[in-house]
């Protein structure tokens, strides 16, 4: 059984209780890992060093130990930050000098831990991202990755497969040099690191719960409303270095919220949106209330479209145990579309939304293995 509804409001909503529960608890998870990665790998020795043995359960727990450490790290440097800003609460106005630099020491701090991350993933789990490439310039004739457009940007991805979501926020923040405005789900807040380090930037923690919410009388989700009014109020005011994560579909692709998702749209009379999402192979039909609030509270901001395909497979934990090691890498692609080209009428602006989504799906179905 899950947590009880009440227990997890609770939790979620004051951050003082969440934080004397999830900070104990990584710390006896740490060094409880710590006594057990060597008893796995004397264990698995014999297995993992026959031919064709991949080592997945050594594999996992020490990436698992690699993880916990980088968290229980993550955490004191946490600490340090905040005393070198004198100890003062943490929600400053955003607009002063002194708030910039301590979101800026948090933003380096997420960047150093995704990286470390992700080299762990890639020696551990054999994890590469292949990025599109097009010709650099004519003196190098190298290819290079395409640039992000200058200006704020409003990134709107798909979401399929374990840890995508930490892969788009690395790559932004390692490579685009962007400092993202997360939307993301509320259960997250239960990572110690993830919570002190995104209430200390621009965030925002929503339910989605992609199997949808009770409508009232007149077919309205006003759980939808709410979250894309918190979506709008992320996306006022961002600089030209920030750039807003936003994924659409509200959770991971599955075949099951996938059939889901067209029966409401059914209900709710939106046939015409029925049967776009029935056209929808490989992601689910976007949500359009928050993306469209965010273009509304950000009009001078360009949209990116990203596409990824390579982890959406593992749908399951056997599904994921069976996948380690990689063999593929993890391919992406994104296109952008200036704020001058973004439909303004609503119901040519759902047309866009879906048009670009259907390319999402496009790309995936040719690029998928």
């Amino acid at each position: 059984m899950g947590i009880g509804i009440p227990v997890r409001r609770a939790v979620l909503r004051f951050p003082l209780l969440r934080r004397t529960i999830s900070i104990p608890v990584l710390l006896f998870f740490t060094a409880l890992t710590f006594v057990l990665v060597p008893v796995v790998g004397v264990v698995t020795a014999p297995f993992t060093l026959r031919p064709g043995g991949r080592g997945r359960a050594f594999r996992f727990s020490v990436f698992l130990a690699v993880y916990l450490v980088s968290e229980v790290g993550g955490l004191a440097a946490c600490v340090a930050i905040w005393g070198r800003a004198g100890f003062r609460a943490s929600k400053r106005p955003e607009t002063s000098e002194s708030s910039q630099a301590y979101q800026e020491a948090n933003f380096q701090l997420l960047a150093r831990l995704l990286d470390r991350l992700y080299a762990a993933a890639g020696r551990l789990y054999g994890l590469r991202m292949q990025l599109p490439e097009t010709v650099g310039p004519s003196h190098s004739g190298r290819p290079t990755v395409p640039e992000l457009p200058p200006g704020p940007l409003i990134i709107l991805s798909r979401h399929g497969g374990p840890g995508d979501s930490f892969l788009l926020i690395h790559a932004l923040l390692v490579h685009g040099r962007r400092r993202p405005r997360i939307v993301l789900k509320d259960t997250l807040a239960l990572d110690p690191l993830i919570d002190v380090v995104l209430h200390r930037v621009p965030h925002c923690f929503v339910d989605p719960n992609p199997d949808g919410h009770p409508e009232n009388e007149h077919g309205e989700d006003k759980h939808g409303e709410k979250t894309a009014a918190e979506i709008g109020r992320l996306a006022a005011g961002m600089g030209p270095d920030d750039a807003l994560v936003v994924f659409p579909e509200g959770g991971n692709f599955t075949p099951g919220r996938r059939i889901r998702a067209i029966m409401k749209l059914r209900r709710r009379g939106l046939r015409d949106s029925a049967n776009r999402a029935r056209r929808l192979h490989h992601v689910l039909p976007p949500r359009p209330a928050g993306v469209f609030a965010a273009i509304d509270a950000a009009p001078d901001a360009s949209v990116v479209f990203v596409a990824h395909t390579g982890l959406d497979h593992m749908e399951s934990v056997a599904d994921v145990w069976h996948s380690v090691p990689l063999t593929k890498p993890v391919e992406a692609t994104w296109w952008t579309i200036p704020a001058s080209r973004i439909p303004i009428e609503r119901e040519a602006r759902l047309r866009w939304l879906q048009d670009n989504w259907a390319e999402v799906d496009a790309w995936i179905g040719q690029h998928q293995e």
